[in-house]
């Protein structure tokens, strides 16, 4: 038998005490660490509540191109990027016209900063003059008529009379509209304007609101004697050729496209060899895409790799003139024969 004496009462009620001391520090720390999580979670949610909100439907109104509309000269996601990708420009003539109007209330878009237009065109530059649409708010009205003149026009004349270069477009027009819808809808009311930074042209995006279809935006300009015009070629994504006639026929001679370009998939065939440099195309009214091959230390495409970079080679829209070098090539492989502009916007001498 073990000689060591039992231990004594008053050791059994320390060790006793000592038990329900630990046991008491350990219910304290876990409800201090409670009580701390609790106060953490008001406070986020209180701070998650009062912190401004976005608006999914302004997301949705100037998302990046992806039904791809014109995206202009210079937007978010990134700063290089603003002039290439918003707001989104939406077919009037006879395709889907845009998305639903924003809220009541609704902060308009930022103004539009980004590279020049004209600093990536060949020829003379107009004089310098402020960059952007200036006092939009003084001049709304005004824009409001010329937005509403132009959508509510029933025939190619007054429609002409309502846009830019109206020498030149008018016979686009007369073409185009044989086989297209002239009316896109009940006009109702002017919605967002926003600046587009333009040194030498007084450029803006305008929303135009309808009361039996969704929104359409457009790009309007002032000219020297305060006149506001619309751009009706990126409004409609004029191109010379139907893009089905054109994939069909193959034509050997350049022909203007308002087109999307992305860079081919990684398992694409067409990759770029030596010197030449290749895009795949789209219409934005039209099914089936191509290859297009250009020579990429051809001064004449250094502005059409700048816009490529600025839109990371993903949806970037371009105005092009496009050919198929021969009778026996791919129906995928075409030629760029020549960059038109920057975006889906004409300025300058650069003329369709």
């Amino acid at each position: 038998m073990s000689d060591r004496p039992a231990p004594s009462r008053s050791s059994r009620l320390r060790q006793r005490e000592a038990l329900l001391n630990g046991i008491a520090k350990l219910i304290g720390c876990v409800a201090l660490v409670v009580t701390v999580a609790v106060v953490f979670y008001v406070t986020v949610t209180q701070l998650d509540r009062q912190s401004p909100k976005i608006d999914p439907a302004y997301l949705d109104q100037t998302d990046p191109v992806t039904e791809h509309s014109w995206s202009g000269t210079g937007q978010p996601p990134s700063a290089q990027q603003s002039s290439l990708s918003r707001p989104v420009l939406s077919s009037p003539e006879p395709l889907s016209v845009g998305r639903s109007a924003e809220p009541s209330g609704m902060a308009v878009p930022a103004p539009v900063r980004g590279p020049s237009l004209t600093d990536a065109l060949p020829g003379p530059q107009a004089s310098p003059s402020p960059a952007g649409l200036m006092d939009i708010e003084k001049k709304r009205s005004k824009i409001e008529a010329a937005t509403h003149r132009f959508f509510a026009a029933t025939t190619v004349t007054e429609k002409a009379a309502s846009s830019r270069d109206t020498a030149r477009v008018a016979p686009l027009m007369e073409v185009y509209y044989q086989k297209h819808i002239l009316s896109v809808g009940k006009w109702q009311s002017l919605g967002w304007v926003t600046p587009m930074d333009e040194p030498g042209h007084r450029l803006a995006y305008a929303q135009t609101l309808f009361t039996d279809t969704e929104p359409v935006c457009v790009i309007i300009e002032e000219t020297e004697d305060g006149t506001v015009l619309v751009d009706w070629e990126s409004s409609v994504r004029y191109g010379e050729l139907e893009w089905k006639d054109f994939l069909s026929k193959k034509p050997g001679q350049p022909t203007l496209f308002r087109v999307i370009a992305s860079r081919p998939a990684p398992n694409s065939e067409a990759q770029p060899q030596g010197k030449e440099e290749v895009i795949e195309l789209k219409h934005p009214a039209g099914q089936g895409t191509v290859d297009a091959y250009f020579n990429r230390d051809d001064p004449q495409f250094h502005s059409l790799l700048e816009q490529l970079r600025l839109g990371n080679w993903t949806n970037v829209p371009l105005t092009l003139r496009l050919c198929y070098p021969g009778p026996t090539s791919s129906a995928r492989a075409v030629r760029i024969a020549s960059i038109e502009g920057k975006g889906w916007l004409i300025l300058q001498n650069r003329r369709s």
